[in-house]
């Protein structure tokens, strides 16, 4: 209410009317602030007695997230899902199955009490009071079921509850039913027809057939019309959730079909996921290669670890960037009268505030030019999401509620095309990537310029019709999705004016010469007045390579303007609307090959989305270019790539950019003949490795075995199917397949070999020694939460001979390190520490003399400062090339198995062993950590996280309620990793390899895991096990839409 011209907030927990909850006869009452959790403690004590209040408690554990449920209240879920009808509240529909009653208080101050479904139609002001869950009778049926993107913290696609009550008669004759539909329809489903086709039934076949023709129709009536999962799957999942319910009630069920009834998704219906760790060190290079914890690890977890978004400057104000909020349209207008008037204010800055290029990745040139920092009136406005300008006000929420009100009119120019499909119809694409982008714009270690716009090997120019005859061939067209970077920290800048035109520009990025080059740019000043610092960065993923400059260059803008200090944090919405992630791909091949599946041929034409410009995406394009071939030694082999121009934010650099995605084509074709041969996959891809002993040269240029580059496939391929057993549980996987009609489990194994160009890296330190003995060392290496700074710390310990604890890595500076290469690609925490050692080794000789009197390492530099020795030295590395194109390739094969629910589409990835060859690694701990999480990260790519747009070019997938990477419940019930012992890379940094991009290119394990999963499914609803075209990401759309179930396989025995 209104006390004073104020509204007043009245805390409901603190009422105890509304917090009681008890237990009785009559069932389960709580009161309205009674929180979630509270209530499924409630449930699952009196479920012993009462069946269906288990079944509740298990769903409500799906709903939102421990932290939430232990706070939120059921009655605040019910009112939010009153004043949203669209929002697919799980407890509105389990409830509403459940027959719960509720008590509210109408605006006439009467007492009433009313049904789920009645609550949610309420009109006016309506205080709910309590709740009643009733005990139902006994022998009754209560079933409730959920579909999200991700197993948990994620909302219903569809969820559905039903309760069917039996008569006293025999013959368990229904005497009444309700059934509730969630998801499925613009608001929650009362399916009261299909409810009352059962009454007076049994429920066998017949029932179910009429029931689910019934509830199809009343599905229909009022479908949801929600972009993101398609008509036919909801209604799939509708009918599925149905015949679970039937089966459920089934005492009889068939042993091979009560896998349907017993869930394996919900996290409490898994374990605890578990796993090894195996890795040798070498003792002789200790601590280098010992298992040691990264140095920032604990104050990043207590929250003590300051990041960009943490900094601040006298006086500073908070801006928020303005995005436009249309596609292919040109801008007629933009006022930002309205924002202006809000509190706190102070400006809203656009291009003619620019003093410099409005440009904001004007030093990398080409393509990138066509990118403004902040677009103008009558501009032609490629997507939604570019900077128009930025407001600039005292506090982040005053920016951002004021950015929002900068109206901004627009007419369109033409239909939006939102993907390589659209392209191809409107004539968007184009042969080839730009060949005028700088040679920074590549940016990508290893990636020949050349190979942008396609490759050749062998005597794949002829094509493949004039190939030998007598082979086999076969042609598919496989497509990848995008990924967002879904970094913790999201785009961040503080930008302080110093004396003159000094700045400091502390950022959150990955490559601070591009942003200290692109800010010099814009500001129309010199380099060297610039100085980008970055103590930290909460993530980048290669999203902070070039497309933190973005926000830099706002931020400088406003500060030069206003001359005072300008902090930046984008909301994650507005991340995702301004930064593009990785770039979707498709793949269209075709392959010949003999009866035994040895590849003759291979023929790929690649085509990238990069948005509305190619920009970054020429480099990564490089990159599934020229890692395409795998691990296989293809006689001829062709790419011709091509880029379909979209009106989507500019798409950029993602861990293992292009290459991922065009090694997982590999291994599609490569399985795709072994089905076309009928023979393993596994066989077919051994007899395609490379064969050392032939001395091959791979398309790229880089000749196995010679020149330092090991080869190590073979021995890994023998080890990881002992390890993981792979034969033994192939042959369990098959008998669990035949015996379980509606799960199925898929097993695989995939390879990579990653090369490493790391002659690409650039890379400075300075080492400076006190007097004390403690030692700080500046890089060129941004700390990305990689380790690079633990690892750079333990080399120098190592070489200095200094106790570790004394040595630390200082933030990354512009003005202590120049021109280095930007922090990515794996690579940048080797060659930094190898220029750490070589700064040390200029220093090992000035304090030999004293370390040879001394006792410790304190009393020689003690004694060495005293005699006025000069302790500092700064270490420049650029590794020498070889005959090869790349300096090595990281090994790696993976083991994968994993459970698909057939009826919903649903998957657990059970195991996964992965063994890696990391040469001797640097530091084992951290090694092992970014091994796994970027294991994950494609995990995410392949099952759960989608990219889509409407035909307004609006993204459909904005933020953490649409947009789902993996949590804790998506890794791998056991997830067993393993590094090759006694394998030290002959021309690596301390004999140690890439680590993190490597392990997401084994994300094709799963990949046919599920692939094999779907097959045998297949097998039994279609009587065919031929090949398929799957897409990625493995949604339970996809996967469900795969096995080919139809409503006529659904019968209840």
């Amino acid at each position: 209410g209104e006390a004073g011209g104020g509204t007043v907030f009245v805390d409901a927990s603190l009422l105890p009317e509304l917090r009681d909850a008890r237990l009785d006869a009559d069932g389960l009452c709580c009161g309205a602030a009674v929180p979630i959790a509270r209530v499924i403690d409630l449930l699952e004590q009196g479920g012993h007695d009462a069946p269906a209040f288990g079944v509740l408690a298990s769903h409500m554990k799906r709903v939102a997230s421990t932290q939430i449920r232990s706070v939120a209240s059921w009655a605040g879920n019910l009112m939010f899902t009153r004043e949203h009808p669209d929002f697919p509240s799980d407890l509105a529909t389990i409830l509403a199955a459940a027959g719960a009653s509720f008590d509210v208080l109408g605006a006439d101050a009467k007492m009433r009490t009313c049904s789920a479904a009645q609550l949610l139609k309420t009109t006016g002001r309506v205080l709910v009071l309590s709740m009643l869950i009733p005990r139902l009778p006994a022998g009754s049926v209560f079933e409730t079921f959920k579909v999200s993107q991700r197993h948990v913290f994620a909302h219903a696609i569809v969820n559905f509850g039903a309760c069917v009550e039996f008569g006293t008669s025999n013959g368990r004759v229904v005497k009444s039913a309700r059934i509730f539909v969630g998801g499925a329809c613009e608001t929650l489903l009362d399916a009261s027809e299909a409810a009352a086709v059962l009454v007076g039934r049994q429920l066998d076949n017949a029932a179910f057939q009429a029931t689910l023709g019934a509830l199809r129709k009343d599905v229909m009536a009022a479908a949801s019309k929600n972009p993101r999962n398609s008509l036919d799957f909801r209604l799939h999942l509708v009918g599925s959730f149905l015949y679970k319910t039937f089966l459920s009630a089934n005492a009889a069920l068939p042993p091979q079909m009560k896998s349907a009834i017993v869930p394996f998704v919900p996290a409490e219906a898994r374990p605890i996921s578990t796993g090894t760790e195996s890795f040798g060190t070498d003792p002789s290079e200790g601590p280098v290669s010992q298992y040691i914890t990264k140095r920032s690890a604990f104050i990043q977890a207590s929250g003590e670890a300051l990041y960009p978004s943490d900094y601040s400057g006298p006086g500073a104000l908070f801006g928020q960037v303005v995005l436009s909020t249309s596609a292919h349209a040109r801008l007629v207008s933009l006022d930002p009268t309205p924002a202006l008037k809000m509190p706190g204010v102070h400006d809203f800055i656009a291009a003619s505030a620019v003093p410099g290029l409005n440009c904001p990745n004007g030093s990398i040139g080409g393509e990138n030019l066509k990118e403004k920092v902040f677009f103008e009136v009558n501009d032609e406005i490629p997507c939604m999401g570019v900077m128009l300008g930025i407001v600039v006000a005292d506090t982040w929420r005053q920016a951002h509620d004021a950015a929002k009100m900068v109206v901004q009119r627009y007419a369109a120019l033409g239909p939006v095309v939102a993907g390589i499909d659209e392209a191809v119809q409107l004539r968007a694409v184009y042969t080839g990537m730009p060949a005028n982008v700088e040679p920074s714009a590549y940016g990508r270690r290893g990636a020949r310029p050349e190979h942008a716009a396609g490759l050749e090997h062998g005597a794949a120019a002829v094509g493949l019709t004039a190939m030998k005859s007598g082979l086999l061939s076969a042609k598919g067209s496989f497509k990848t999705g995008g990924q967002n970077h879904f970094y913790m920290e999201t785009q961040s800048v503080c930008c302080i004016p110093h004396d003159g035109d000094q700045w400091e520009v502390i950022c959150s990025d990955q490559d601070s010469n591009t942003t200290q080059a692109c800010v010099a740019l814009v500001l129309g000043i010199p380099q060297h007045c610039i100085n980008v610092k970055v103590p930290r960065a909460g993530g980048g993923f290669g999203g902070k390579l070039s497309r933190q400059c973005l926000t830099a260059c706002a931020a400088a803008v406003a500060a030069k303007k206003l001359r005072r200090p300008v902090r930046v944090q984008n909301e994650r919405l507005d991340d995702m609307r301004l930064v593009g992630g990785r770039e979707p791909l498709q793949f269209d091949y075709e392959v010949s090959f003999d009866a035994s599946g040895r590849v003759d041929s291979m023929d790929v034409t690649m085509t990238m989305d990069p948005g509305w410009f190619f920009g970054d995406c020429t480099g990564d394009m490089a990159m599934a270019v020229g890692w395409a071939d795998n691990c296989y030694q293809y006689k001829n082999f062709k790419v011709k790539t091509q880029a379909a121009l979209t009106h989507k934010p500019h798409s950029t650099s993602m861990r293992a950019p292009g290459c991922m995605q065009s090694i997982l084509a590999a291994e599609v074709a490569i399985e795709h003949v072994a089905r076309t041969v009928g023979r393993p996959a596994e066989e077919v891809q051994a007899l395609n490795f490379y064969n050392i002993s032939e001395s091959p040269t791979t398309p790229a240029g880089d000749h196995i075995g010679q020149a330092g580059y090991n080869w190590t496939i073979p021995t890994l391929w023998t080890q990881i199917q002992k390890q993981a057993r792979y034969t033994e549980r192939k042959k369990v996987v098959e008998a669990y397949n035949l015996a379980n009609r509606w799960t199925k489990k898929g097993i695989a194994i995939s390879p990579v070999k990653y090369t490493m160009g790391i002659d690409f890296y650039s890379s400075g330190a300075l080492v400076c020694i006190y007097g004390d003995g403690t030692v700080l060392v500046s890089t060129g290496g941004s700390e990305i939460g990689q380790g690079l700074n633990t690892k750079v710390a333990l080399c120098v310990a190592e070489t200095l001979g200094a106790p570790f604890e004394k040595v630390v890595v200082g933030p990354r500076e512009t003005s202590k390190i120049p021109d280095n290469t930007g922090t990515g690609g794996s690579g940048t925490s080797e060659c930094t520490s190898e220029a750490a050692i070589m700064a040390c080794q200029k220093l090992v000789p000035l304090l030999k003399p004293y370390r040879e009197k001394s006792k410790t390492w304190e009393d020689a530099v003690t004694a060495a400062c005293a005699d006025k020795v000069g302790l500092v030295a700064t270490g420049w590395y650029q590794f020498k090339k070889t005959i090869n194109a790349n300096a090595y390739a990281t090994y790696g094969t993976a083991v994968s198995e994993a459970t698909i629910d057939v009826l919903t589409g649903e998957v657990q990835v059970d195991r996964v062993d992965v063994l890696m060859d990391l040469g001797t690694q640097l530091d084992a701990a951290i090694d092992m950590g970014q091994l796994q999480g970027g294991f994950i990260i494609a995990l995410g790519h392949l099952l759960t996280e989608e990219l889509k747009l409407d035909q307004s070019g609006t993204q459909l997938n904005l933020g953490t309620w649409e947009y789902k990477i993996p949590t804790a419940y998506d890794i791998p019930l056991e997830f067993n990793v393993s590094l090759l012992k006694d394998s030290p890379n002959p021309v690596g940094i301390k004999g140690s390899k890439a680590s993190a991009e490597p392990a997401m290119c084994l994300i094709p394990s799963v990949y046919l895991a599920v692939k094999n999963a779907i097959y045998a499914a297949r097998a039994q609803a279609l009587g065919s096990q031929g090949w398929f075209m799957l897409n990625t990401p493995l949604t339970p759309e996809v996967i469900r839409a795969a096995v080919g179930v139809g409503d006529e396989q659904l019968v209840v025995p």
